[in-house]
């Protein structure tokens, strides 16, 4: 009986350890926005030297762009469910920005390399 409640404490133990660090992994925040259309890297935003917001407009899809001090998000889109304005303000990489119907993308990511390795599926 014993050694079934150490193995309870251990696992427990563990779990709660992973997702403390995968907490404190998400919030590390990004440094640098990759913004995308039609897969084509159109510009670079190093988020820590932002000292004022500013807005990017993207021509020919109507998506504006706000990046500020470490974090970016989409203003307005003219897409029909604009989920990418709902998401909001993004600082961290773990969740890209993404606009479907217009092809914009803003990934975010902790040096200005926009050929970073982020998975790899096999």
């Amino acid at each position: 009986m014993k050694s079934n409640k150490f193995w309870v404490i251990v696992l427990g133990g563990l779990l709660v350890l992973s997702v403390v660090s995968a907490f404190l992994l998400a919030r590390v925040p990004a440094g640098y926005a990759h913004i995308y259309k039609d897969g084509e890297l159109i510009d670079t935003v190093n988020l820590f030297l932002v000292s004022e917001p500013y807005t990017i407009l993207i021509e020919g899809t109507g998506n504006i762009i706000e990046a500020d001090r470490g974090r970016i998000r989409m203003l307005e889109a003219n897409c029909p469910d604009e989920s990418c304005v709902r998401l909001g303000w993004v600082s961290g990489g773990v969740v890209p920005i993404v606009c479907l119907p217009n092809r914009v993308i803003i990934t975010l990511s902790g040096n200005n390399n926009e050929h970073d390795i982020d998975a790899v599926v096999g």
